[in-house]
């Protein structure tokens, strides 16, 4: 077996960036979930829907994108309080 660090001609150690170890862009379902689910927290089950956006702004925060992430988190904890105030001043409960 070869080692690819080693040249083979004259032996010393040769640096290659490893190609696993470059970060890639993925997590990409997590940001249209959560732009999705902040939107329908606005106007229905903000619990359920502003809790999941949340989550999936957490998940594009550690696999995607931080800034990205952290704009999307805080839009969804938005969403999920105005949501919530706005169905409670319609309804008169949280849940709907």
């Amino acid at each position: 077996m070869i080692n690819s660090n080693i040249c083979q001609s004259c032996g010393s150690v040769t640096f290659q960036p490893d190609v696993s170890s470059t970060r890639k862009k993925k997590g990409l379902t997590y940001v249209i979930l959560g732009w999705l689910f902040f939107a329908i927290s606005l106007v229905f089950m903000p619990l359920l829907f502003g809790v999941g956006a949340v989550f999936m702004g957490i998940m594009t925060f550690c696999e995607r994108s931080q800034v990205h992430g952290a704009i999307l988190t805080f839009f969804a904890a938005t969403g999920l309080i105005l949501g919530t105030l706005f169905s409670f001043m319609v309804s008169g409960t949280f849940f709907i």
